[in-house]
């Protein structure tokens, strides 16, 4: 009997106190972190001081993603049943191909560019007169399918854009030194995401970020790409704790184009490396080559060479003037010496060399142009 009061005792006392730990477990959170055991505080404390930039729920853009999937196949299976049975009909007629009406009267339809959207299609085969192989005839198309691939990969685009746009938003509303403490967005019945974000500033001061995102579809020729697109609408503002300094997504923004700036930078200073080490090789080749015009010049002013330039005016009947031709060309050949022997001297010195590119003078014809040669 005293086995049983005790039973009795005990059991009451654990019930009581299991009640009184569920009603508090449904107060609130608070409560809920009191009658949590130790070991589990560090995970709570790491998500409430979860940096800040805003990423929409994997749940909410699979969602997303699929509905627009299923009504772009859908979309695209409509079409796709209409032009078989409209092809199938010109068989029967037939008919090898379609025609419309235009502004210069009835022209042949060409369905070359339906194959680079969401159907595959087979083509009715012809001989090529040129190369006497088989082609696809373009005019006269047999049947399609739904490309399903096509149909996954521009629905995974329309959902990053979608995306895109509700993070972008929501960050615009957060500063960099903000954190996220909670995150309230949820799936509405009509093709709709709302709720609010909630965080601490620096300060500790909390605020909320409400969200309402709407989105519908154009169809057919209304859409960008013939079939289905998904057009968003947004509203959305902070209230509480106001917004200090730079948002996160100005910092994004800035970050994308400095990245920009700096991937443009590397280029341009790859394309200059490059070009700083073909010039380094024209000490060497533009040498030789100046030697050949420096011969050349003095073969004009030799005896002979004036010997010829004399014949030649007298056949085309003007005065040939020999000092004159001996003093300009003597005047080239120095100039041609000058650059020679710099050539020879930039052989050994390469830092003279670089500090004439830095300058500009970073091509053949610019290097020639600065000697007068």
């Amino acid at each position: 009997m005293y086995m049983s009061r005790t039973y009795v005792i005990c059991y009451i006392f654990i019930t009581l106190i299991y009640k009184y730990r569920f009603h508090r477990l449904h107060c609130g959170k608070v409560c809920y972190y009191i009658n949590m055991r130790s070991r589990d505080w560090p995970h709570v404390q790491t998500n409430f001081a979860k940096q800040m930039t805003f990423t929409i729920k994997t749940n909410q853009k699979v969602f997303i993603e699929e509905q627009i999937y299923t009504k772009l196949v859908a979309a695209a299976t409509d079409k796709a049943v209409r032009f078989n049975n409209m092809w199938c009909k010109r068989e029967k007629e037939g008919k090898t191909y379609h025609t419309r009406k235009t502004f210069h009267g009835e022209e042949k339809v060409y369905w070359y560019n339906e194959t680079k959207g969401f159907l595959t299609i087979s083509f009715f085969q012809e001989e090529d007169t040129w190369n006497k192989k088989m082609r696809n005839d373009y005019y006269r198309p047999m049947c399609c399918v739904v490309n399903l691939q096509a149909c996954r990969e521009n629905a995974v685009a329309q959902t990053n854009h979608t995306v895109g746009l509700l993070e972008s938003r929501i960050n615009g509303h957060l500063a960099v030194t903000d954190k996220i403490t909670a995150d309230n967005l949820k799936l509405g019945r009509q093709n709709l995401i709302e709720g609010n974000v909630t965080g601490l500033t620096k300060e500790g001061e909390e605020f909320q970020v409400f969200t309402q995102m709407m989105w519908n579809y154009r169809y057919g020729e209304n859409s960008a790409n013939g079939y289905l697109t998904q057009y968003v609408q947004f509203r959305s503002d902070r209230r509480g704790a106001r917004q200090e300094g730079k948002s996160i997504q100005q910092a994004k923004t800035e970050a994308e184009k400095q990245a920009k700036r700096d991937a443009k930078q590397a280029i341009i200073d790859q394309k200059q490396q490059a070009k700083w080490e073909k010039f380094q090789k024209l000490p060497v080749q533009m040498e030789k080559w100046i030697d050949k015009e420096i011969k050349k010049l003095a073969n004009v002013i030799s005896d002979e060479g004036l010997a010829d330039s004399q014949r030649r005016a007298d056949r085309m009947g003007y005065t040939f003037d020999k000092d004159w031709q001996i003093k300009c060309i003597s005047s080239d050949i120095e100039k041609h010496n000058t650059l020679r022997n710099d050539l020879r001297h930039w052989q050994n010195d390469e830092t003279g060399l670089k500090a004439l590119f830095d300058k500009g003078v970073d091509t053949r014809n610019k290097l020639k142009e600065m000697y007068g040669v």
